[in-house]
């Protein structure tokens, strides 16, 4: 440095430059020489160090209502700034039972419904005892796996009877037959094998549609997807108080759909495009055919209904089962919900494989006839 002031004077006496511009002069080389010594190469970034922050909850002790499975019992918060790369899990244990809950953003709120499934379903607790339970917060990064642990905090919570949240749910949506009316959307179905699972099978056009727990009102509980129009592949399902922010599952293709949404501690969706078997069976001794699985009874189609099949004649006091194909007891088969359901039965459920193996009763001989309906999954039995 000192060689190139020394130059630089030099030149400036030479050239007549007064020492003052001389200095300016030199000053700015230096800056220029200080700047490209400090310049970052390309690509560097700082590396901050990977913490979730403090986990904090709204309150120490939770006694579960389920009267109000919508109402809010608890919510976890931790101070990490927002960051799209990190995923966020929830980690609660009782004892030896450990449970994680999948967290986008900073924060979960929990529904009473939603907590008490967690801690009776996954932990286990005694219902009605003050339990303490704990929760931490793990980051991980999946680009490098990396992964951060928060706090520990303890947790007393009493759970309560468990048991579906809602005993009905709706589906409205451009992509149902009654359209955005929530004052009339259409009603799921409870599966009748099990009370946490509601069921949608019909003809659904291109558009889209969300779930809520009940219907007039804009406002209330909704059950959407994580993310706005998600493949029908994702499982994802979420509870949103409020209905706030608004997400939509979207059927690009019309056609016949199956639609299960479980609600419990382990919720899930599934909607699937539904293509009806191209023939029914009766087997059974109530039939002529017998239990000869390689020549069973056939029903016929109703003209312009691809899902609707009848048998009209005769029966004997016996049992039956509807398969789907002949020549294998391993088939699929439509089967009542429970053995020995009589002629009063409405539920027609599909059964992959032929386990269990269930089948409706006929009480005595004589003329009847048989209406299954393949999306519906329903059976009408009348006696003529």
């Amino acid at each position: 440095m000192r060689i190139i002031s020394k130059n630089f004077l030099h030149i400036g006496r030479k050239a007549n430059i007064s020492p003052v511009v001389t200095l300016k002069c030199l000053l700015f080389f230096a800056m220029l020489l200080s700047s490209s010594a400090c310049k970052k190469e390309p690509g560097a970034f700082t590396v901050f160090p990977l913490e979730t922050g403090e986990l904090t909850a709204s309150q120490a002790e939770v006694v579960i209502n389920s009267s109000t499975p919508s109402n809010e019992a608890l919510k976890l918060s931790w101070s990490a700034p927002a960051n799209s790369k990190i995923n966020y899990g929830i980690i609660f244990k009782s004892a030896a039972s450990v449970d994680t809950v999948k967290v986008t953003g900073s924060s979960k709120a929990f529904t009473m419904g939603e907590l008490n499934n967690i801690v009776v379903g996954k932990l286990g607790l005694e219902i009605g005892k003050a339990t303490d339970i704990t929760a931490v917060v793990q980051a991980f990064v999946p680009v490098n796996g990396k992964s951060a642990l928060s706090n520990v905090i303890t947790i007393k919570i009493t759970a309560a009877p468990t048991g579906a949240a809602y005993s009905q749910l709706y589906i409205v949506g451009d992509a149902t037959p009654n359209g955005w009316d929530i004052n009339n959307p259409n009603e799921m179905k409870v599966d009748p094998t099990n009370n946490f699972q509601f069921k949608y099978n019909a003809v659904l056009n291109a558009g889209e549609f969300k779930i809520p727990v009940a219907k007039g009102s804009w406002g209330a509980d909704f059950f959407m997807p994580a993310v706005n129009d998600p493949e029908l592949t994702d499982r994802t399902v979420e509870f949103v108080p409020g209905g706030m922010p608004d997400k939509k599952w979207k059927i690009t293709t019309p056609g016949a759909y199956k639609i299960l949404l479980n609600i419990s501690a382990s919720s899930f969706i599934e909607i699937k495009p539904f293509t009806p078997y191209a023939n029914l069976y009766l087997v059974g001794d109530a039939t002529i055919a017998g239990w000869d699985i390689d020549h069973p009874l056939p029903m016929q189609m109703t003209a312009g209904n691809p899902y609707e099949f009848t048998y009209t004649g005769d029966l004997k006091a016996g049992e039956f089962k509807v398969p789907t194909a002949t020549g294998s007891w391993a088939a699929d088969f439509f089967m009542p919900i429970t053995n020995g359901e009589g002629i009063t039965s409405t539920d027609a459920v599909l059964v992959p494989g032929g386990n269990p193996d269930f089948k409706w009763k006929i009480p005595g001989a004589g003329r009847y006839k048989i209406t299954i309906n393949q999306l519906t999954e329903s059976i009408s039995i009348q006696r003529l």
